[in-house]
């Protein structure tokens, strides 16, 4: 067993970097037809079994009997994802006999009380011809913290080992997940939202338990959830009303998935903005100041942050802070960075000749309408790119009459409307409760088949990935790609194969000319406009947190160069000893996000998109309260060898 994660420097990236397609994926496991009495399966039965599988499970924990413990699992293909409940930790653990001896340590480390209850009845869920599984929840008590947990359990059908009657069939546990439904210390109450916020306009010095910096959905989120909990917190936003991190994007920015999907802890858009209906950044935006109004929560925007310090014998931060007030000295506990991930540093691949061009060039970033170009003169525009803005880009300038060109440089990943607003999907939000279809969304679907609908947009030179293909994992897009793939509104798609807007597929833009670009391939193509739709450098918060931080400010900043006491952390200290973040480690989590860092103490980060967000940040929230209070515990970072390695 190893006892602790080791790094050989602090030069190393922690956690390492994972291939999602490459390390992670496992093909799933395919259940001979007729192995289920599909008729005889009623939902009592199903219960049935869950009640079978769970008291063999709670006689194992209860005798610590590895071994058994081992056998209640899917002998082939398992796994255990616990979100704090045992580990206060997000960890995924896989093999029977690892998850077994991982649960063996973390259930007397919390002081697990009673075992395993069915809550509610179980399901049998008709997956795939191949795939039938028992689906059901269940609830237990931890003693260290004291919390009511609740989590996930998916069976699958076997037959019986060697020894058992002829054709007995056996339920093993596939997937097992855990978390924290609420804190004895404090259960979430949506009451305390309504307290009064402070009064923070011409405060000079602000002593809080958490500074958050951004007042974007994640921040204005996660300030919500610690309200909730009774965490008072201070949000520090870079723009001068809150919702401007929308309203500085294009005009004609509009989301790509149901409403439902995208609701925010507490307080629902309204019904005239649910499905069929895709909110705009206007409705993102007043939905945030109606939030944050609603709730009473302290922002302080157009803030600039000229220094930062962590004092380690203290264990406080101290962030000075210019506003158009005047100066603020905020001390806070803990610190969280919910500035925003892949959005901030644009990113503009290298190019030769840049002083031949004569035309405008504009990132997706500063990009506003296609009607202001125009106005400008513009009468034909390349935009490079092909992921969800650049379509949403090429349509605008395509409506104001521009002559449009893609230049798609490699494949993206195109996933259907149809298939996201499906019930199974995202569509699953518009007809059930949020937080039901949060805890559902553990897996993925793999039920959609997109045969030959892009057929068209291939002959016209677009380089396509459907969902036959190996990269067909929306995952992979989201938390390792931070992009690359386009939710096919319909208008995009049917421009290209109808060759109203042209295609420069697979090349690469190599150098400007003096009326446009130049190619890999060494072709050309004329424009007055080149729009670069090539995403954000961002992707690891160790490549901007010292900006942010204020390192670059030389008359305040503090650094690891300029300060002779070990016990004070500047942004640079701050940077060097932060975990990666974005893409997945070993264990498939997200690398960075809504947990500790190794070496860092008091600092958290929160990101991804809103559905992410809402999910994550109750987690994050939970564990803020605990680190104010104290008592958060440890975390469970070690990985147990497999029993027959012991």
């Amino acid at each position: 067993m190893s006892p602790s994660v080791k790094i050989s420097s602090f030069h190393e990236e922690y956690p390492p970097k994972a291939d999602l397609r490459k390390e992670l994926c496992r093909p799933l496991p395919a259940i001979a037809p007729g192995t289920v009495d599909l008729d005889a399966m009623s939902e009592g039965e199903a219960s049935n079994h869950a009640l079978a599988v769970l008291d063999s499970f709670n006689a194992a924990v209860e005798t610590g009997d590895a071994r058994k413990l081992e056998t209640c699992f899917f002998a082939d293909q398992a796994f255990w994802r616990d979100m704090l409940a045992l580990t206060y930790h997000l960890r995924t653990f896989t093999s029977p006999s690892v998850i077994s001896s991982a649960f063996m340590k973390t259930k007397s480390l919390r002081g697990l009380k009673g075992g395993f209850a069915l809550d509610g009845p179980a399901k049998l869920i008709l997956a795939t011809p191949v795939l039938q599984f028992i689906d059901c929840r269940v609830s237990f008590r931890t003693s260290f913290p004291a919390a009511t947990c609740s989590g996930g359990v998916i069976l699958l059908p076997t037959k019986a080992e060697r020894g058992a009657s002829d054709g007995t069939l056996e339920w093993k546990i596939w997937i097992l997940t855990t978390w924290v439904e609420n804190l004895d210390l404090q259960a979430e109450d949506e009451t305390l939202l309504q307290s009064p916020g402070r009064k923070l306009n011409d405060a000079e010095m602000i002593d809080t338990d958490v500074l958050i910096i951004g007042g974007g959905n994640a921040g204005i989120t996660l300030a919500a959830r610690l309200k909730a909990l009774g965490v008072e917190s201070v949000m520090l936003e870079k723009n001068a009303q809150v919702g401007d991190n929308w309203m500085t994007r294009y005009d004609c920015l509009r989301f790509h998935i149901p409403t439902a999907s995208c609701e925010m802890p507490y307080l629902r858009y309204g019904k005239d903005l649910q499905t069929p209906h895709l909110l705009s950044r206007e409705d993102i935006s007043r939905h945030l100041k109606r939030y944050v109004e609603a709730f009473n929560l302290n922002i302080i925007t157009s803030a600039r942050i000229l220094s930062t310090v962590y004092d380690k014998a203290s264990k406080k931060w101290i962030v000075h802070v210019r506003t158009p007030n005047g100066g603020v000295k905020a001390i806070c506990k803990q610190l969280v960075q919910a500035t925003g991930f892949s959005s901030s540093k644009p990113y503009t691949p290298p190019m030769s000749d840049s002083h031949l061009y004569k035309g405008i060039r504009v990132h997706s970033a500063r990009y506003k309408n296609a009607k202001l170009l125009k106005e400008q003169g513009a009468k034909a525009v390349i935009v490079v790119g092909s992921a969800n803005t650049a379509f949403d880009i090429i349509e605008d300038c395509y409506d104001a009459g521009l002559k449009t060109t893609m230049n798609a440089r490699s494949q993206t990943y195109l996933l259907p409307i149809e298939y996201v607003q499906d019930k199974r999907v995202l569509g699953a939000y518009d007809h059930m409760p949020i937080d039901v279809a949060d805890k559902m969304f553990m897996t993925m679907p793999t039920s959609v088949d997109a045969h030959d609908r892009y057929q068209a947009l291939a002959t016209a030179g677009f380089p396509v990935i459907d969902s036959r293909h190996q990269d067909a994992i929306l995952q992979h897009h989201l938390l390792e790609r931070g992009g690359g793939h386009y939710v096919d509104m319909g208008q995009g798609v049917s421009l290209i194969s109808e060759g109203k807007v042209a295609v420069k597929g697979g090349v690469e833009p190599v150098a400007y000319t003096e009326t446009g670009l130049r190619f890999s391939d060494g072709s050309t193509v004329d424009a007055d406009v080149v729009v670069w739709c090539t995403g954000f450098a961002d992707h690891d918060a160790r490549a901007s947190i010292a900006d942010i931080l204020g390192g670059n400010h030389d008359a305040t900043s503090t650094t690891s160069t300029s300060n002779t006491d070990e016990n004070i952390l500047g942004p640079q200290d701050v940077a060097a000893l932060m975990d990666a973040t974005m893409g997945l480690d070993i264990e498939g989590e997200v690398r960075g996000w809504w947990k500790r860092q190794l070496r860092l103490d008091n600092y958290w980060i929160i990101g991804g998109h809103i559905q992410l967000q809402r999910w994550w940040s109750r987690v994050l929230a939970q564990q803020i309260k605990l680190a104010v209070e104290g008592i958060l515990p440890p975390a469970y970072r070690e990985t147990p060898e497999p029993l027959e390695n012991v």
